[in-house]
């Protein structure tokens, strides 16, 4: 018996109707499964599986279970800090800086995941939880003065000031005292550097080598290094006192002074203002030709002392003044008056080399020094000639004069 068309079983047709019918029931009723599940870790009091921290699972564990595994892990990972220099620990420990854990955060970080949205949301975090896995970092605070304050006294014992290089005058001539560079640990740069460490607990394992930077002293022992000789030099006298007093305490400014070639020195600029508070005290001067006191009374005496010994050496004054009368501790045409702010003197270095001032003030005795390189002066000795009102510079080699230089004629009252 045959059977017909429309008894005939059509599985394609059953499938594509019936079956899927069936089929999109039954996932369905596994989604409404699979939410409900969701839904019931969402508001469940454990971590959803997948979450870790450094590689330790922590899924299905309370906050409580968490949080002592985060406890674990920062104990593992925080330990002092250590500095090195030159052989030297410095060791600061976390509770000097209140280096802290955050715990909390993290745990409660740990617990949101697949928590707070809506069922289909909860149900796709904690799908990528489960899938691809969730890192929780464990971070921690810090006091940042209480740091600084510590990186202040490990710099206070790496912290150098410069020395400049000194010259000397000794029976066996110039002694040569070399610079002496300065260390300064810059510790803003350090502490923003240990910043991110110290907040995501990534301290370094072994020793920090500090590297502070270097300073040049302002005088260097290659600013020295060419100085052979006392290319000038020029004494005067004075008498003991409050006088006396301003006299030593102006040389003593000058003195360990470097000119460099190109350089013009100032006399006011390098002494200062001659003031009570800078040590100076009341002493005669001619103030608009009339005698008088004043602060700083005796410092022309240095000023015209310098100026002698400047001329001796070959080098170009550029600013000078008589005074009103003549002076009586230094020959005719031969001074150099100053006044705070108002008259300066000045001179230029011309040499190829370095110049050096020293000044020295016994008590009775001022002498002016420039020390420099013999060879600057091309073999020649410098003598200074007075003709009429005129005072010249002239060179000489051995008996024979190399030149004559017109210096200018004074008047005085």
């Amino acid at each position: 018996m045959e059977t017909s068309e429309v008894e005939k079983f059509n599985l394609k047709n059953f499938l594509s109707t019936k079956g899927a019918a069936i089929a999109a029931a039954a996932v369905a009723v596994a989604g409404v499964g699979t939410l409900a599940v969701s839904s019931s870790v969402a508001s469940g009091d454990k971590i959803v599986l997948g979450v870790r921290t450094e590689g330790q699972p922590i899924g299905g564990m309370s906050q409580a279970e968490a949080g002592k595994i985060f406890s674990n892990v920062a104990a593992k990972k925080i330990h002092p800090l250590t500095f090195r220099y030159e052989g030297e620990e410095f060791i600061i420990t976390p509770e000097e800086i209140n280096l802290t854990p955050l715990v909390d955060k993290a745990t409660q970080e740990a617990m949101s995941y697949g928590r707070g949205g809506s069922a289909l949301g909860n149900f796709n975090e904690q799908a990528k939880c489960l899938l691809n896995g969730r890192n929780v970092k464990l971070d921690a605070q810090y006091d940042a003065a209480l740091l600084d304050e510590k990186l202040a006294s490990i710099a206070a014992k790496v912290n150098r000031d410069p020395v400049n290089a000194v010259c000397r005058l000794s029976g066996d001539g110039i002694e040569k005292i070399p610079g002496v560079v300065g260390k300064r640990l810059n510790t803003q740069e350090l502490a923003e550097n240990l910043k991110t460490q110290l907040t995501t607990l990534n301290l370094p394992s072994g020793a920090i080598d500090l590297k502070p930077e270097e300073i040049q002293p302002f005088i260097t022992t290659e600013d020295i290094a060419a100085i052979d000789s006392v290319l000038g030099t020029y004494s005067t006298y004075y008498y003991p006192g409050d006088r006396g007093d301003n006299i030593w305490l102006a040389a003593n400014t000058i003195s360990n002074k470097i000119v460099k070639p190109s350089w013009t020195f100032s006399f006011n600029d390098t002494v200062g203002e001659r003031t009570w508070e800078a040590g100076y005290k009341m002493a005669g001067v001619i103030i608009n030709g009339k005698a008088d006191v004043d602060y700083g009374g005796g410092v022309c005496q240095v000023s015209s002392t310098l100026y002698n010994a400047v001329l001796l050496a070959g080098l170009t004054p550029t600013e000078r003044t008589p005074h009103y009368f003549q002076s009586s501790y230094i020959g005719y045409g031969r001074d150099a008056t100053v006044a705070d702010g108002q008259i300066d003197f000045k001179f230029r270095n011309d040499l190829p080399h370095n110049v050096y001032l020293i000044g020295e003030a016994d008590g009775s005795k001022l002498t002016m020094y420039v020390l420099g390189t013999r060879a600057d002066l091309g073999g020649s000795d410098i003598d200074l000639e007075l003709s009429g009102s005129s005072l010249y510079r002239v060179w000489y080699n051995g008996n024979t004069e190399v030149k004559s230089e017109y210096l200018h004629t004074d008047t005085y009252n």
